[in-house]
């Protein structure tokens, strides 16, 4: 990974102490004050939030982030803001980080990248709203000077390498793997799931966004991964149902589906857990998963181990699902993006390593049941 250019010209010029027999005394750097800025209409770009660390020892360095967040009120993504809070806060630099909404909306993201180019942040954490137009993302950020870390939302490596950036974020098929294998051990170990008795196993996978990497992998290396595993795959709907990563448009899919199929459906994937939630509330409604001991039981399988999903599987609602870490991702954003914002490589200082592709940090998945 190529180093930032520094160009740094220091020069000092000295009096005699001879002369003077005297010196001027240093003074104290002030600590950093905290600002939380009250809630903006959606219009208007959100004011910079100045971090204070927790270290006793007198700042040395300063720095502000542009942290670009595709959807605040998405659940996984709302750990990995607060984690970037955390550990801003617990850096040996001042961290400044000017954090934007977009609600869902690349144009939105566009205008806020432009408002942080203007004001001149020192390092750009992207989580792109469309992967397929990180390319402007990337261009604005290489034409201002400003290295960019994309995350979490994972665009082409063409887009990486064209601005010299990194990406931090999982590998999207380990999750829909672990996902297989999690059902193939439940289906050898509970011959009663296979409710028609057919040798087949009668799926249906909720998917995120069409065209979304995470969401295509999870959703095609979920069913292949069974497969391998040995198991006979049907999908009961035919093809994967979009729900956008929302419980709600999960709930009423699963519901539609269940009036339709009802009966003939075995096991459900969802891509991350707040659909896995809208598909429990929908069974839940006509009486399944109401406990893991319950006569009427499908196993649900979703992804982010978010505390909703966690409780969900503890209450016997829910089969299982796969942890994205959050807290992980956070603190690798922060401690990468602080590296680069002071002209040191990457990974200097720290226990990560870049994957095979050179250009990328991955956060491990694990499973959770």
């Amino acid at each position: 990974m190529k180093k930032k250019w520094i160009g740094m010209v220091v020069g000092a010029t000295m009096m005699a102490m001879s002369l003077t027999g005297c010196s001027e005394a240093p003074t104290t750097p002030s600590e950093p004050e905290t600002s939380t800025s009250s809630e903006k209409p959606a219009e208007e770009t959100k004011e910079p939030e100045k971090v204070e660390t927790d270290t006793a020892e007198a700042q040395k360095e300063e720095i502000t982030m542009g942290i670009l967040i595709y959807k605040y009120d998405d659940t996984y993504i709302s750990t990995v803001r607060s984690a970037i809070e955390k550990y801003a806060k617990e850096a040996n630099v001042a961290i400044t980080l000017d954090m934007q909404d977009a609600q869902g909306d690349q144009a939105k993201q566009n205008d806020q990248l432009d408002v942080l180019i203007e004001k001149g942040v020192d390092v750009l954490a992207i989580n792109a709203v469309d992967t397929g137009s990180a390319q402007g993302l990337a261009d604005k950020a290489k034409a201002a000077g400003i290295p960019a870390v994309f995350f979490n939302r994972e665009p082409d490596a063409s887009v990486i390498q064209s601005c010299e950036g990194i990406f931090i974020g999982t590998t999207a098929s380990e999750a829909g793997v672990m996902q297989g294998d999690i059902l193939s051990q439940m289906w050898k170990e509970h011959p009663e799931y296979d409710l028609n008795g057919d040798g087949k196993v009668q799926y249906l996978v909720f998917k995120g966004e069409p065209g979304n990497p995470e969401a295509e992998a999870r959703t095609s290396y979920a069913v292949s991964q069974a497969e391998a595993n040995g198991l006979i795959m049907e999908n009961v709907n035919g093809d994967p149902i979009v729900a956008n990563w929302a419980t709600d448009q999960a709930q009423t899919a699963m519901e539609a589906v269940l009036a339709a199929h009802d009966g003939e459906i075995e096991a459900v994937f969802c891509n991350n857990d707040d659909m896995a939630l809208g598909v429990v509330a929908a069974l839940n409604g006509s009486d399944y998963n109401l406990s893991a001991d319950g006569e009427k039981w499908i196993p649900v399988l979703g992804v982010d181990a978010t505390d909703a999903g966690v409780e969900a599987i503890n209450s016997g609602k829910m089969a299982a699902t796969v942890k994205q870490d959050g807290d992980a991702m956070g603190k690798a954003i922060v401690a990468i993006a602080t590296n680069v914002a002071l002209d040191k490589d990457y990974l200097e200082g720290t226990d990560y390593t870049l994957a095979e592709d050179g250009i990328s940090v991955r956060i491990p998945y694990s499973t959770v049941q």
